[in-house]
């Protein structure tokens, strides 16, 4: 297994309700396309922000995989019902990028591989647990851009990471942390889109407190409740001394 960075940005529970309401125990994993060019941490963002009752456990790009379900939790994922064994028993998996394709995707589509041969490691499974969103919603026709270059493909590449050997260092040391929290100074705290910090998407109240998934590129990202609703944001902070 090469090293795999895990962020777990796990939806609230005062959201659970709408994105994941029941207790579920895995039997597979489903493979879609997110048909957008969002990165992983964007798309799971915008997916726990909302209040659509569309869900899925991660979004996976070609720098990391970012998970916002537990997976013991159901996700609105296969579009098979509330009582749909894909929406009830599937580990759903998004590989970002599809709409363009191109090296993003190329990048993000192995990453995905090597993460579902992980699972099923850790699981016990056999490549036959790997399922895809068209075997519950034949009409969405995804993962579009994964099919369109041959599913057996994929299936081979998630086959040839099994065979890699075990390597408890597999997962990049911190990066699959527990949420921590971050409490903003004195002053006003602009939330930022990135961790170039270039698009303002909102603020931070002095002394308020809100989740911190971790640091990255010396930025602390965070959720915050918007207006103190069951909306939420994830973005970037440029302090980083509010990290507890």
């Amino acid at each position: 297994m090469t090293l795999m960075e895990i962020v777990k940005m796990l939806v609230p529970e005062s959201k659970y309700s709408i994105k994941c309401p029941y207790a579920m125990v895995p039997e597979f994993i489903i493979i879609h396309n997110t048909a957008n060019d969002a990165s992983a941490i964007n798309e799971v963002s915008y997916m726990i922000g909302n209040n659509n009752k569309v869900s899925y456990h991660c979004a996976i790009d070609d720098q990391r995989i970012v998970q916002g379900v537990p997976f013991n939790r159901n996700t609105w994922n296969a579009t098979d019902g509330a009582s749909g064994i894909g929406n009830r028993k599937g580990i759903a998996l998004e590989i970002c990028y599809s709409k363009s394709g191109g090296e993003k995707f190329t990048e993000a589509e192995k990453l995905t591989a090597n993460y579902t041969a992980y699972l099923l490691k850790q699981y016990g499974w056999g490549i036959d647990k790997v399922k895809k969103h068209t075997d519950f919603y034949p009409v969405k026709g995804c993962p579009a851009r994964t099919l369109s270059l041959g599913w057996q493909r994929f299936l081979n590449m998630v086959s040839l990471y099994m065979e890699d050997k075990p390597n408890d260092n597999s997962i990049e040391s911190g990066s699959d942390e527990p949420v921590r929290i971050y409490e903003n100074g004195s002053t006003i705290e602009n939330v930022y889109a990135d961790s170039n910090c270039t698009t303002k998407i909102g603020s931070l109240n002095p002394r308020e407190k809100c989740d911190c998934f971790g640091i990255f590129n010396n930025r602390a990202m965070v959720r915050y409740a918007v207006d103190n609703t069951t909306n939420y944001k994830i973005g970037f902070c440029k302090w980083t001394g509010g990290v507890k």
